[in-house]
């Protein structure tokens, strides 16, 4: 007995040895996320405007939808130490209250009895943080320094930055898209260099340069003699045709190889504080079309009453200009002009799936944009807060010469949110839009939209 009490010690002190010499290895667990559910009033979502056509979603007695939207973002981060995370950010939504159940895809599963799969990976990044250098490796959000008027998306890539005293540089590659036989050869990739420097407390500039090459390839165009008649039909239902009636025609592959260079800057002057861009186009879009877009911003606010108040103003070019945004299947990776603080006018910050705009993107159906806005934002108590927003529009170049003007309309909305707490907040927001003569003819009526909404945050 005396001799296995022995070996027992002796066993425990080798062990606690052994534990000693290893390092500690304490992961630590992070979850965060957002939750927002809302009630929508509004004759513009109706129609249908997905940012494809400025006339869509205008037209005269327009419907009045009501709906119900909501979405959940989970976040996981496994945080290794300071210099070392692993993040992660999965997204689960309803297109709206009642559109399907027992179902598969995304933002379905809204109707009674739900169970449908419809899990979103939205992000899944590697993040290194060292003195000498820093890194995200993987699936991450990124957007240009450009306040997102080119791109502001989840994207897959290698993104290095170097921080200094008084500025800072970073480097990127991503992959858009690969669709070729072989990969890599037919890909759609952008390069990114970026820095910044404070030039003294009060005054910043900064630089940035986005290649971006799509040599995707395309399929090929199937056209149907206009009398054929199907000789049979797949599983399916899709009608099978004679070969004979049936002509293909090989469409070239992508060639686009566009260079974006610009300025930006953040300076205060006396009480406002002033922020701006300049971004200049250049290459080739295709083998015969060059790349010529332009865009120029200026944006200020200061301190009023009390309160905040903001400007906006941006021009972008159109017609043989047109501003290039690159995009994906879901056509919403960027050119949103958030900043102008419309619900209509542009795309609005709290629309989820569907989300509609006057000016979707920067692009704007080749026409470019003309926008000012002015808001006022005042904390009303602790508890609440409340802006107030203008804005109006035009297209740059009326490329197909609607209406009898290049007035696309005015905004006016408001909004106002009160907080539950430190993660929960209940809010209305409302706008009213004027349309301009760039809508003559259509007798369309004046859009407006509704929203009530919860938001939670953790």
């Amino acid at each position: 007995m005396k001799r296995n009490k022995k070996l027992l010690v002796a066993a425990a002190a080798g062990a606690l040895t052994v534990a000693a010499a290893v390092p500690a290895f304490a992961l630590e667990n992070e979850f965060h996320g957002s939750f927002t559910a809302y009630y929508d009033l509004s004759n513009f979502s109706a129609a249908g405007n997905d940012g494809g056509n400025t006339l869509q979603g205008i037209q005269k007695s327009a419907p009045t939808e009501n709906y119900f939207v909501q979405r959940a973002r989970l976040g996981y981060t496994a945080k290794v130490s300071d210099q070392v995370k692993l993040n992660t950010k999965f997204e689960l939504d309803y297109t709206f209250w009642g559109n399907s159940s027992y179902s598969t895809g995304r933002n379905q599963g809204g109707a009674i009895g739900a169970d449908s799969v419809q899990m979103e990976t939205k992000n899944v990044f590697l993040e290194l943080n060292y003195p000498a250098l820093s890194a995200k490796i993987g699936m991450m959000p990124y957007n240009d320094s450009f306040k997102g008027i080119l791109f502001d998306a989840d994207m897959a890539g290698l993104l290095f930055s170097k921080d200094y005293a008084n500025a800072s540089v970073a480097a990127g590659f991503f992959r858009f898209g690969d669709n070729g036989a072989t990969l890599g050869k037919n890909a759609y990739d952008m390069i990114s260099l970026d820095a910044k420097y404070n030039v003294n407390k009060e005054f910043k500039v900064g630089g940035a340069y986005y290649y971006i090459g799509d040599h995707r390839t395309n399929p090929d165009q199937v056209t149907v003699a206009a009398n054929a008649t199907p000789i049979g039909y797949t599983s399916n239902g899709t009608k099978i045709f004679d070969p004979a009636d049936v002509t293909i025609t090989a469409v070239p592959n992508n060639d686009a190889k566009i260079h974006n260079l610009g300025l930006n800057f953040e300076g205060v002057v006396g009480p406002v504080t002033l922020t701006g861009f300049a971004l200049k186009q250049f290459g080739d879009l295709s083998k015969t079309v060059d790349a010529k877009g332009y865009a120029l911003n200026l944006g200020g606010k200061m301190a009023l009453l009390g309160g905040t108040l903001r400007s906006e103003f941006l021009y972008v070019s159109g017609g043989k200009d047109a501003f290039y945004n690159p995009g994906g299947a879901g056509g919403t990776e960027g050119g949103g002009f958030y900043d102008a603080e419309m619900i209509m006018l542009n795309r609005d910050k709290n629309a989820k799936t569907i989300d509609t705009a006057i000016v979707y993107d920067a692009n704007n159906v080749n026409q470019g944009v003309i926008m000012g806005s002015v808001g006022y934002d005042h904390a009303c108590t602790d508890k609440i807060t409340s802006s107030i927003n203008a804005g109006f529009a035009a297209v740059a170049n009326n490329v197909n010469k609607r209406g009898t003007s290049d007035y696309l309309g005015t905004e006016v909305n408001v909004e106002s949110n009160y907080k539950l707490n430190a993660n929960t907040t209940i809010g209305v927001r409302a706008g009213y839009l004027f349309l301009g003569d760039y809508f003559k003819g259509l007798d369309a009526d004046n859009p407006y939209d509704v929203k009530v909404l919860a938001n939670f945050a953790f």
